[in-house]
């Protein structure tokens, strides 16, 4: 027994020798560390040279690590290393949550990696606010080691804290923990979080509505930065009540908090997956995958006894088909389709008989007719059968079973010329066409609900003459229906309209009042007349004449004498 005592003596003093030597270690190396600082949510235009040149004047700086990725892109994360503990404490004092690079940066102390991965495992998990301290507790007690227990404290202690330690930040890393506790209506979720707000921060400004387990901001993994985000648990359902119905009043840092009930993650991930399968419902607005609905590819069991000329006039359509979809005004009908290969002998009755017996039960057929040559009529003038038809139902799943059951079947009109039924390709453009025509031919039908006669229409009763006015009135006035005032450019657009169809009816009436002649007159190019430049009243031609015819009279009566005579 003494021997084994002296052995255990003589184990833990050297345990304790080995203890005192790694502690002292340890410190010489905390001093280095414990000048470092970590310098998050950095710019992403920063240099070494721009940290350096900006810490540079509160000490002395031995080391500037600015970190990047594989690729060489910053993480917006550096490490400055200061000689003294002095400098760093200057520098974190004066720079944290200061503006760098036109940016707020956090400036903290430096911690060990494992130290600072296990401090993020707890604020995860630590849901009630438990910590599990043993390996320090352990490491703690110095001097209360008695001897009975030294044999716990043998060379491989340090290799089993190690590998607790490297177990744990493991299970941290690979194994994360979601917690379901959101049904019970305690945890908040919360937008609009400043981006150099603390978990402290945040916890301080929550707890005024009463306890917390935790409040947690959410961060990027890449960058390590706060993604705005963050979630709260109270401790009671009440107070996060009142977190949820404090509205604009809630705010941090100068930030109004957008506070909403947490939901699950799976129940988040399943409204995902349902709103991308409405997208892409939606995005098919022209239901293009109803195309391949009922084609038959060579090489397979449906295409076995098939003829030839059925498997070419089945190629025919297909290529008609992309012809035809590559205009986007046009779609896949869901509730009509095209019968081809119809015997010359069928009418409309037959086509909607057969439809009807293979559509299903309720089946409604809203339509169904057989396409005829109106140029080659019969004797009874019905035209000549184009061998195929339209039938429209009233519900697509009545026309893909009826499809289903029709297309290919060699029972129904033979072995050789099989139905080929696909859906029909719709256009747009005529489809409005058709609406507006059935929508006037509504209107006009007297029998119809929708009946409006054109001519008159009776408004009002007048008290004089018991008659009905004409449409002369101009709008009539429902009521419950609230009209919206016009505009003054719109009533100057109506009086240059009216002024117009004015000048119109101007000219109409001027036209209707000439005769056949009169207006053909209108459109002939009469010719020139020849100017007369001979007046007839010339007065100065006259004079001229007069004074000539003088002259003459008076030269015949006076003779000629010569000088000398």
């Amino acid at each position: 027994m003494e021997k084994y005592q002296a052995d255990n003596t003589g184990q833990s003093s050297k345990f304790l020798k080995n203890r005192i030597l790694n502690r002292k270690k340890h410190k010489e190396l905390l001093k280095d560390k414990r000048a470092k600082l970590v310098i998050k949510n950095l710019p992403f235009k920063a240099t070494e040279e721009s940290i350096r040149s900006h810490f540079g004047q509160y000490g002395e700086i031995s080391k500037v690590n600015l970190l990047k990725k594989p690729d060489g892109k910053l993480v917006g994360c550096a490490f400055v290393q200061f000689n003294l503990v002095q400098f760093a404490k200057q520098a974190r004092h004066y720079t944290n949550n200061k503006p760098f690079l036109g940016r707020n940066i956090i400036v903290d102390f430096a911690q060990a990696k494992d130290k600072y991965i296990s401090e993020k495992f707890e604020e995860t998990i630590a849901i009630k606010g438990e910590t599990e301290d043993n390996i320090k507790n352990e490491s703690s007690d110095d001097g209360n080691i008695e001897i009975h227990d030294a044999t716990k404290f043998n060379s491989d202690l340090e290799e089993s804290i190690k590998e607790e330690t490297s177990s744990q930040i493991s299970e941290s890393t690979q194994k994360r923990f979601h917690s379901h506790d959101v049904h019970e209506g305690k945890t908040v979720f919360i937008k609009n979080v400043p981006f150099q707000a603390t978990n402290e921060d945040l916890k301080e400004c929550m707890s005024q509505y009463g306890p917390l387990y935790y409040a947690l901001i959410c961060m990027d993994k890449l960058t390590e930065h706060s993604k705005g985000t963050a979630f709260v648990k109270f401790v009671n359902k009440e107070d996060a009540d009142k977190a949820l119905s404090a509205g604009t009043e809630l705010t941090l840092l100068g930030n109004v908090l957008d506070c909403h009930p947490a939901i699950d993650k799976d129940d988040l991930k399943k409204k995902e997956k349902e709103q991308n399968e409405l997208k892409t419902k939606s995005k098919d607005s022209r239901n293009l995958y109803l195309v391949k609905e009922g084609v038959i590819l060579a090489g397979t069991s449906s295409a076995e006894g098939v003829s030839a000329s059925d498997m070419a006039k089945r190629l025919q359509i297909e290529q008609y088909k992309t012809q035809m979809l590559r205009n986007l005004h046009t779609f896949v009908s869901r509730e009509r389709l095209v019968v081809h290969n119809l015997p010359a002998a069928w009418d409309d009755a037959k086509l909607r008989m057969l439809c009807q017996k293979h559509g299903g039960k309720g089946a409604v057929i809203k339509e169904a007719r057989v396409m005829r040559d109106l140029r080659k009529l019969n004797s009874q003038g019905v035209g000549e059968s184009k061998r195929f038809g339209f039938v429209a139902f009233s519900k697509h799943e009545h026309a893909l079973a009826a499809l289903r059951s029709l297309n290919n079947n060699p029972k129904i009109f033979s072995a050789a010329q099989r139905p080929i039924i696909c859906f029909s390709i719709e256009s747009k453009t005529a489809l409005k066409a058709k609406l507006k025509r059935q929508e006037k031919s509504m209107l006009r039908n007297p029998k119809s609900k929708n009946y409006e006669p054109i001519l008159k229409m009776p408004i009002e009763e007048n008290a004089d003459n018991g008659g009905e006015f004409e449409r002369f009135t101009g709008l009539i006035a429902k009521q419950g229906v609230i009209q919206k005032m016009r505009s003054r450019y719109k009533l100057n657009q109506q009086a240059k309209i009216h002024s117009e169809t004015l000048k119109k009816e101007k000219r109409k009436q001027k036209l209707s009042k000439k005769t056949l002649s009169e207006k053909r007159k209108d459109f002939i190019k009469q010719p020139k007349q020849k100017v007369n430049n001979n007046r007839k009243e010339d007065n100065f031609s006259k004079l001229v004449s007069d004074y000539k015819q003088r002259l003459k009279s008076v030269s015949d009566t006076v003779k000629k004498v010569k000088w000398y005579e």
